[in-house]
């Protein structure tokens, strides 16, 4: 059951590569926090209770219920609902996307099945992930899938520091968190100021943002 749930959380990227419209990625980042949530409940079973409330307050309420509706609130006034402008079509990008994925399960089962402190499933989806959502951030447009992909690729770190170690240190995960939490609604601030000044949520808009000198 584990094992099953790690893969879905890979197949999610797939899906993620192949479809553009945003509210569909944000629905993505739903599902993740849930799957991560029942990863970490069937592969820590023996996790005390503080930890256990920690994990559902991280996966369940501020991956799958704030960050979502916050990006909605965003995407709503924004009214960006596609990223059609990526360098690379979506049938090509959910093939390197599926090359990847598979690239992770065979180095982690050929470098990681020897040593007995990591799973090579997290390891291989998780590095996967995080490199495909790298990979997606360089090559579409759009300031909000960049803000999404960032968050995916946030999960992919959460799900890598399970494999290496199957304990949660809440210091560290609060941190991470903290983090995520404060880049997200800077982010979204960002986006609402760059909507009132432009037309469109192109990346490329940001280079026009610059220091102006005034002359009293």
């Amino acid at each position: 059951m584990e094992n099953g749930f790690i893969i879905l959380f890979g197949l999610t990227m797939l899906y993620l590569s192949a479809t553009s419209r945003i509210v569909a990625h944000i629905r993505l980042l739903v599902a993740q926090g849930i799957l991560l949530f029942l990863i970490c409940c069937c592969g820590m079973k023996d996790m005390n209770l503080p930890n256990f409330l920690f994990l559902v307050f991280e996966t369940l309420i501020v991956k799958s219920l704030i960050i979502p509706w916050f990006l909605f609130k965003v995407l709503k006034k924004t009214h960006s609902n596609r990223d059609m402008a990526a360098n690379i079509p979506h049938f090509y990008c959910l093939v390197i996307s599926s090359i990847i994925l598979v690239a992770g399960f065979l180095v982690s089962n050929y470098f990681i099945s020897s040593m007995k402190l990591v799973s090579p499933i997290y390891f291989g989806v998780s590095i996967a992930v995080i490199i495909t959502s790298l990979w997606l951030i360089t090559i579409k447009h759009k300031i909000m899938s960049n803000v999404i992909e960032f968050i995916t690729m946030e999960n992919g770190i959460f799900l890598l520091s399970v494999s290496v170690a199957k304990e949660m240190p809440m210091l560290v995960n609060m941190g991470v968190l903290l983090d995520v939490f404060i880049a997200v609604y800077i982010l979204g601030l960002f986006v609402n100021v760059i909507n009132t000044e432009f037309h469109d949520m192109e990346v490329s808009h940001l280079s026009d943002l610059k220091d102006y000198e005034y002359n009293d």
